[in-house]
């Protein structure tokens, strides 16, 4: 923002990915950047998006509620996230079932 001084673009200025000047980054410039950035960290190739699955999959591993996950990630309905994030959710199931388990041998 210093850099672009006047020429900055405020209007953007609450976004997470710009370019100097404030613009939007085109998508293939965000993809370069991002395959340069894992090959650096020495990282395996994963799609930029893999981003927001791994950010969803930490909430509900987290026990953050279905409804809040699905708002944080702009979802039209809950309905998009469930059956985005079944998996997930299975896994959840799975670990209550074993304390449901735990409990009957006491």
């Amino acid at each position: 923002m210093l850099k672009a001084a006047n020429s900055f673009n405020e209007e953007n200025k609450d976004l997470i990915f710009l370019s100097a000047n404030g613009e939007y980054i085109e998508a293939s410039n965000l993809n370069k950047s991002w395959i340069y950035f894992l090959k650096r960290c020495g990282v395996a190739h994963k799609k930029f998006h893999a981003l927001r699955h791994t950010y969803a999959t930490l909430q509900f591993e987290n026990d953050r509620p279905l409804l809040t996950i699905s708002k944080l990630l702009g979802h039209a309905s809950i309905d998009i996230t469930a059956d985005t994030y079944t998996h997930v959710m299975k896994k959840e199931k799975e670990k209550a079932i074993d304390t449901l388990s735990l409990l009957n041998t006491v």
